[in-house]
């Protein structure tokens, strides 16, 4: 008697395929899970209420008993299980008297041991449909009937379940195997450094390549990874929180051999143990620290190239000039040689200038930064930029009065604003629109990892911004580079947005630069907001009115280094009336006044000095006479004057010599009466 259990994909018609299907188990006598099956053995021998029940699988040749209550065979021949019978259909097999049966009336398991007169076998069938075995019912009783089927069947799926679950951990366990042997093979056989730690850094285990980098990880726990960083502190700096997987960080390390290895790591962390994986990008660093190191050279070869280009121009037309004054001279023509000279003086001015505009690319101009409204600054520089357009362009400016006030260098700031207009001019052969604007700006910590070095922060933005054709991404990269230039030859420097940028950064800054082609360009400078100020401060003003005269017979102590700067200075000093106490540096500066016992009236010092600078020379004079007024002067100040260096003026190389007069008077003019 069969009963259908509904079983739709049942594959009883090959034995091999269901051979190979039941291999997949890897079941055995043997198996150490036995009594997870045992327990449902027992219920259906309770469900039963029979003498035995036991779970048959049947293999190629044989039948065993995977679990068993009541039977004490363990294994029989195929050729005489009836659960062979059992297998081959989807449905419960009962036999409720096997001598009726013509299959088993003369079955040895019938005729003899254990008897068998009752039988209901129900196949576990696994998922791919294939019959594995059987979980059966027995008694030595024929039966007139049996009512349990579906309950036996039901155990049998569990069975099958069972069956299906030790499958899955076999390959579970089998990718854990090979993920073992392939993870032991790259631990051994890799380049890249692997290491586990604790989390607190002491060495557990190290793979070859860190062995061979580091030397052998000790055994002793004893081992810290701070040991292995050129500076031991970086090792205390690193944190890696528990279950994160994604830290990276680079380091500098110190080899076996006492060698810098820098390397790259990447960290996670399991419980108590770190692991890292670490990448040398030794030959990295030293590759990128070549290319820059060969992009330096190129750029400092075409800011000298540009420099010399510029700076033989002017020397020609000076020296030029002078020697044609000299032969006018000679021949009387006075009017003619004035015009020579003025010719040599505008020749060196424009030397000058080109000076303050590589400084102000280096970020070493001297700088007279004040607070300033920069809606002021905007229009007034409005009739100045109007006047450098001609009919083809218009100037448009938007300047709020709401905008911070900022603290900046005013004329500089102009003179880059003015510069941006002329280039905007110049971008533009058709007819086209300037605009000029500025608004304020909040700079957050999100905003850190746009490339700027600039802290968060209140900024005033200052646009110039053009309708012309944009500016193609090869020449953009390339524009605030000395010396470059779109502009055909004579027509400019090159000097102009490299200028810009140094001037900006110095003041505390940065420019970013918004381009499409087709559609224009916009510059934009970013200024620090000043911070703010109560608004009863007194700001008083200076007073306009006529300058009190100073003493005819003052005395200046000049410390120049330059021997044939320092003759011209104190030349232009005496002409003026004034004595002059003459030192190459700060140090016989003061020992000459120590010698001749005379106190100066006002030091005039440069800054850049061997022995003795200038900064220190206007401290160690300040020290002996406070009231002394000092001026400092500069063609390259090496940075900006800190607060705690007493000075009253800055004077920046080259200067006129009347310019230079005038400065002295009005400072000896305003000093306290000694």
């Amino acid at each position: 008697m069969l009963l259908n259990l509904g079983t739709t994909n049942f594959r009883g018609d090959d034995d091999a395929a269901r051979l190979i299907a039941l291999r997949a188990y890897q079941l055995s006598p043997d198996d150490g899970d036995n009594s997870l099956y045992a327990d449902l053995v027992a219920i259906a021998q309770a469900l039963g209420n029979c003498e035995s029940a036991f779970i048959s699988i049947v293999e190629e040749e044989q039948q065993w008993f995977k679990a068993s209550h009541g039977l004490a065979l363990t294994h029989t021949p195929r050729s005489i299980a009836l659960c062979d019978y059992a297998i081959r259909s989807p449905e419960v097999m009962v036999v409720l008297d096997t001598t009726a049966d013509p299959r088993f009336a003369d079955n040895p398991l019938v005729t003899g041991p254990p008897h068998i007169r009752f039988y209901a076998g129900a196949p576990i069938i696994n998922a791919d449909g294939y019959a594995l075995g059987t979980l059966c019912l027995s008694d030595s009783t024929p039966r007139d009937h049996f009512d349990h089927a579906a309950l036996l069947a039901a155990l049998a799926r569990q069975v099958a379940a069972l069956l299906e679950l030790r499958k899955q951990l076999i390959h579970q366990q089998l990718a854990a195997d090979l993920a073992a042997d392939q993870r032991d093979r790259l631990w051994d056989s890799t380049l890249d450094m692997m290491l586990i730690t604790t989390a607190d850094g002491l060495l557990v285990a190290g793979n070859p390549a860190w062995e061979k980098a580091f030397g052998t990880v000790p055994t002793d726990g004893s081992a810290h990874i701070s040991h292995y960083f050129a500076n031991p502190e970086d090792g205390v700096h690193i944190e890696v929180p528990n279950g994160q997987s994604d830290v990276q960080v680079e380091r500098e390390m110190r080899g076996r051999d006492g060698g810098s290895i820098y390397a790259s790591w990447s960290l996670a962390r399991e419980g108590d143990l770190i692991f890292g994986i670490a990448r040398d990008i030794t030959r990295a660093r030293a590759a990128e620290a070549q290319l820059a190191q060969v992009q330096r050279v190129e750029s400092i070869g075409q800011l000298t190239g540009g420099i010399a280009h510029d700076f033989n121009n002017l020397l020609t037309i000076i020296s030029g000039n002078l020697d044609i004054a000299q032969k006018r001279i000679s021949a009387g023509q006075i009017d003619r040689a004035e015009l020579s000279i003025a010719n040599a003086r505008d020749g060196a001015n424009r030397a000058a200038n080109l000076t303050q505009r590589l400084l102000a690319y280096a970020r070493r101009q001297s700088l007279t930064p004040t607070r300033i409204k920069p809606a002021d600054l905007i229009r007034d520089l409005e009739p100045l930029a109007s006047q450098a357009l001609d009919d083809r362009h218009s100037l448009k400016v938007e300047c709020p009065d709401s905008l911070w006030p900022i603290t900046v260098d005013a004329s500089q700031l102009e003179n880059a604003l003015l510069n941006l207009v002329v280039n905007a001019r110049d971008a533009m052969e058709e007819r086209g629109e300037i605009t000029v604007h500025a608004t304020n700006a909040e700079r957050t910590a999100e905003d850190a990892g746009d490339g700027h070095d600039a802290p968060p922060g209140r900024y005033v933005r200052f646009c110039v911004n053009d309708t012309g054709s944009g500016i193609p991404p090869e020449v953009a990269k390339h524009i605030f580079e000395p010396f470059f230039t779109t502009k055909d030859v004579g027509k400019g420097t090159g000097l102009g947005l490299s200028q810009v940028q140094g001037f900006v950064a110095q003041s505390g800054g940065f420019v970013t630069l918004d381009t499409t082609l087709g559609e224009g360009t916009t510059v934009i400078l970013w200024l620090p907001a000043a911070e703010e100020v109560p608004q009863d401060r007194d700001e008083s003003t200076a007073t306009e009115g006529t300058e009190p005269a100073c003493r005819d017979d003052c005395t200046i102590l000049l410390a120049e280094d330059n021997a044939a700067l320092r003759a011209h200075v104190s030349d232009v000093l005496q002409e003026a009336g004034f004595t002059v106490i003459e030192a190459e540096d700060g140090q016989a500066a003061l020992d000459r006044v120590a010698a001749c016992g005379i106190q100066p009236d006002l030091l005039l010092s440069d800054i850049t000095m061997p022995r003795m600078d200038g900064k220190m020379l206007a401290a160690e004079v300040r020290k002996s006479w406070p009231g002394i007024p000092i001026v400092l002067m500069t063609g390259y100040a090496g940075g900006a004057l800190t607060s705690d260096c007493p000075h009253d003026l800055l004077i920046t190389k080259p200067f006129a010599p009347d310019d230079l007069i005038a400065l002295i008077r009005k400072t000896l003019a305003g000093a306290p009466a000694t």
